[in-house]
């Protein structure tokens, strides 16, 4: 295991979070170019950016409970610096993917 000053949930929901914000991203293109995914998210809640919000949280929860439990309960074996790239790289790939969507699509 690489060495890291972070505990396992950290480093877990870390991962979650880089993950979370390009599938969020993703979404957002996918439900603007499918009038119904649009409609079917609209009837779950009452926007369909409730729903996205939800969509979102859960994601992030699953994804980070299942990435802290991995390696026998270890975590993901990466360290702090890996953490952090991951979380910038999520975060900025997603508001590429948005941008170049609004930009050049939407």
């Amino acid at each position: 295991m690489t060495t890291s000053t972070l505990n396992a949930q950290t480093r877990a929901f870390g991962l979650s979070a880089a993950v979370t914000c390009v599938a969020s991203a993703l979404l957002v293109v996918v439900k603007e170019t499918n009038e119904g995914l649009l409609k079917f998210m609209k009837t779950i809640t009452v926007h369909h950016w409730v729903t996205h919000g939800l969509f979102a949280v859960l994601l992030f929860l699953a994804l980070g409970l299942l990435l802290a439990r991995s390696n026998n309960g270890q975590g993901p074996a990466i360290g702090d610096d890996t953490v952090v790239k991951a979380v910038a790289g999520g975060f900025l790939l997603g508001c590429v993917i948005i941008a170049a969507f609004y930009l050049f699509i939407g």
